[in-house]
């Protein structure tokens, strides 16, 4: 079964990639000869443009902002991310009980900096009853 679909790991992005250069060849084709009288481009010059809009603006896919957020020049940092963690920290310290209560609940696990023993054994207390 897990072969079974193999094939659309190398098929999906190819398509994908050549639906936007015929996107950006269309719009090319479109705007730029009648806007400033440049010549039309062939799908070949579509896909190098494609490709240095990608690298020069980045965006979804490839890395995109979620690997970029603690990296510098390409490579983790893990100094950085450590900055992030003591800010996001000093930011739950000034929140108020309520604020910090209203802050779990809408974000469940995922973001909780208290470090605080009483308050995650007043957590773990009224679960258990």
């Amino acid at each position: 079964m897990r072969h079974k679909f193999r094939f659309l790991f190398i098929l999906v992005p190819i398509a994908f990639i050549s639906a936007a250069t015929f996107a950006t060849m269309g719009l090319w084709n479109w705007l730029m000869p009648s806007l400033f009288g440049v010549g039309t481009l062939t799908f070949l010059k579509a896909l190098g443009i494609f490709a240095l809009a990608r690298l020069f603006f980045g965006g979804r896919g490839w890395g995109g902002w979620r690997r970029r957020r603690f990296a510098f020049a390409g490579h983790y940092d893990p100094q950085r991310q450590a900055e992030w963690q003591q800010k996001m920290q000093d930011k739950w310290q000034n929140l108020s009980p309520e604020q910090r209560a209203k802050f779990s609940s809408r974000c469940g696990r995922w973001y909780n900096f208290d470090t605080d023993a009483k308050s995650t054994e007043t957590k773990s207390e009224t679960t258990n009853a």
